[in-house]
């Protein structure tokens, strides 16, 4: 069947197809230039080559076949107002993307709608669905300055857009991103990456119905990095601070310390077991003594009193937290039988603990990874960051896929409340609230607030009903699907879960894990295990201590001095922007030269200064203890402030944020060596 587009009557001669014929009861048939349509072609493959190679726009012949490929249910059609006679609108499976009468003016009556009346969305515009581009191009047209970032899935929907008009201005918008035609991931990466929110999001109609199941996972994921990014911004708040510290604490053993990269790939000849602290996790325990002899055993902190009492000493327990509570999961418990991994921010009385040895990860707090690459590199330092997916658990399981380690099984991870518990039987937190329960506070109570702290709801488990979670919990578990997504060598099971399903993580019940064969003998594993402690606490590597130590204090002695200096800047930065707020209230400030020329003069030079010193802040140390401590305003205060005045709460937050940082700083400089 031919195409609409080309209709078998495309003619060399003089570059034009027609398209539509035969359809006179839903439009008039419209002609497409075919020299109009490789003008756009190469117009977009000079702004965008990558994607113009991706989809076979970035030649003529390739192009062309593009064209004569789009299916018959895309249709290009005059639009059938008067004067229209060469204005195309587009019809899909039957249903129009714009008017069918005057599309247009159609674009117009959106433009001036409430959703384009803000200075945000005036700045700033994702469009999700292109259709033909007028929405685009007079918004485009209207704002010269803002930014257009474009999502269209529907490749054939973009190639109509080429055929329809010529769109030469639309191409040199300076401001433009294009996604055409990748993966709702790939697209959601891009906008996650580029900061988003859905007071800017411009949503189209989807009439093809193969498109449908795309968008629906492209705003799914768009609500999880929404989510995901005021969990952070939170996490940021509370935590900020404390990272701060418990790093500057740390700096003496860091320097001593070994990193990860020595395990990379260390074990691919073995399987893993990942021992989670949900409440599933005790009647795991005794099936994972049972069966687990051949298998390397990874415990996340919360379950190492738990492992402890059931006879099981794992190979390495993961610490992350930087809260005092984290050091309880195995305060007093015999850990020198297992191997720490943890990272420069956690609460220091995890590293002062007995252990088998003790490594490191890179650090995920941005200025702590600042002060590593100061100090003196060890052999595969580059290559030593474990993910970060909110959760201990998450990192467990990125440990087992870094060393190698193939296949992975979970245990106790459940990701919800099966039962409305919350912990395990005999946890640090479940003995805490019944330590700490009274007549008027029951341990119920406090189970209660645990439950429904983090705005919880009912999800889909694996054996086909529903089980009580909440939004961390569910954060936890997309970052195991879209992971396991993007390591499927990595197979990965769940042992006799209780909890959320997680796709991509089948599961496995006790006869299959009895079954199961570890690779690897226990022997060899501890033999292997001792080899590599020794190989990297070699006594060059202690001997070269002291090197390091000299290297790292002169790096906190220079962001001593940066933290004075970033303070002094915005506090100047504050001053400015008090001075320009003055031309906005009283139009000429005291002091100032009279004449507008001069005043217009004035305030360039005082925006110019401001330009200075952000781009000081954004190229010093300072972007990376400001990524630590400045959190984004979730609570809106900003955003209800003039420009001037928003700026200058910045600059003032930041100010405060340096003095706090650069009193840590020079508190601990005496002592930490």
């Amino acid at each position: 069947m031919n195409s609409p587009l080309n209709n078998g009557a495309a003619s060399t001669g003089n570059n034009v197809a027609s398209i539509g014929a035969g359809t006179a009861s839903i439009g008039v048939p419209f002609t497409i230039d075919t020299e109009v349509f490789f003008r756009n072609c190469n117009d977009f493959t000079a702004r965008f080559p990558e994607q113009a190679a991706r989809l076979g726009l970035n030649r003529q012949e390739t192009a062309l076949q593009c064209l004569q490929a789009v299916p018959p249910a895309y249709r290009l059609l005059q639009a059938k107002a008067k004067g229209m006679e060469r204005t195309p609108t587009l019809s899909v499976n039957g249903s129009f993307v714009h008017s069918k009468y005057n599309p247009q003016e159609e674009a117009r009556r959106i433009l001036v709608s409430d959703f384009f009346q803000t200075a945000e969305v005036q700045s700033r515009c994702i469009f999700t669905g292109l259709g033909l581009g007028y929405l685009a191009s007079q918004y485009i047209e209207r704002f010269p300055a803002a930014e257009a970032v474009i999502v269209e899935a529907d490749s054939n929907v973009f190639i109509c857009f080429l055929a329809s008009r010529r769109l030469d201005s639309f191409f040199r918008h300076r401001r433009l991103s294009l996604l055409i035609g990748i993966q709702p991931e790939e697209a959601a990466s891009f906008l996650a990456s580029t900061g988003w929110n859905s007071k800017i999001l411009f949503k189209a109609p989807i009439f093809a119905e193969a498109y449908r199941q795309w968008y629906k996972t492209f705003f799914t994921l768009l609500e999880r990095n929404k989510m995901k990014n005021s969990i952070n911004a939170k996490t940021l708040e509370r935590f900020g601070t404390l990272w701060l510290k418990n790093t500057v604490k740390n700096l003496g053993l860091l320097c001593s310390t070994a990193k990860v990269s020595c395990f990379k790939n260390a074990f691919s000849d073995a399987a893993a077991v990942v021992l989670a602290g949900g409440p599933s996790l005790t009647a795991h325990l005794e099936i994972v003594k049972k069966s687990s002899k051949g298998f390397i055993i990874i415990a996340v902190d919360t379950a190492m009193r738990a492992c402890l009492r059931a006879g099981i000493t794992p190979d390495f327990i993961l610490s992350f937290d930087p809260q005092y509570w984290n050091y309880l999961h195995t305060a007093g418990l015999d850990t020198s039988k297992s191997i720490l991994i943890s990272e420069a921010a956690v609460f220091p009385a995890v590293l002062r603990q007995r252990y088998r040895a003790v490594f490191l990860s890179e650090s995920s707090v941005p200025f702590a990874r600042y002060l590593e690459s100061k100090g003196e590199k060890q052999n595969g330092d580059d290559d030593c960051v474990l993910a970060a997916g909110g959760s201990v658990a998450t990192t467990a399981w990125d440990f087992a896929r870094y060393i190698g380690a193939k296949p992975v099984i979970m245990a106790g991870l459940d990701l919800a409340y099966p039962h409305k518990q919350t912990h395990f039987a005999g946890s640090t937190f479940e003995e805490a609230v019944h330590t700490r329960s009274t007549r008027v506070a029951s341990a119920e109570q406090a189970n209660f607030n645990s439950l429904y702290s983090a705005f919880p709801s009912l999800h889909q488990d694996y054996a086909g009903g529903t089980v009580l979670t909440d939004r961390r919990m569910l954060l936890y578990a997309w970052w195991f699907e879209s992971t396991l997504a993007k390591y499927p060598e990595v197979k990965t099971f769940n042992l006799m879960p209780h909890g959320v399903f997680i796709p991509g993580m089948p599961t496995c019940t006790a006869e299959d894990f009895a079954g199961m064969t570890g690779g690897l003998p226990r022997a060899a594993i501890d033999e292997r295990l001792e080899t590599l402690i020794k190989n990297v606490y070699s006594q060059a590597f202690l001997d070269g201590c002291d090197a390091r130590k000299r290297q790292l204090a002169a790096s906190v002695k220079a962001m001593t001095e940066s933290a004075a200096g970033l303070a002094a800047q915005a506090e100047k930065a504050e001053a400015l922007c008090r001075r320009l707020a003055e031309y906005n209230e009283a139009g000429t400030p005291k002091n100032a030269h009279s004449g507008n020329g001069s005043c217009a003069r004035e305030q360039a030079a005082l925006i110019t200064q401001l330009n200075k010193i952000d781009e000081n802040i954004k190229n010093g140390f300072a972007k990376d203890l400001v990524a630590v401590l400045f959190f984004h305003d979730e609570t809106g205060k900003d955003s209800d402030l003039q420009p001037i005045a928003a700026a200058e709460n910045i600059y003032k937050r930041i100010r405060l944020m340096a003095l706090q940082a650069h009193d840590i700083f020079k508190s601990r400089q005496v002592d930490i060596f």
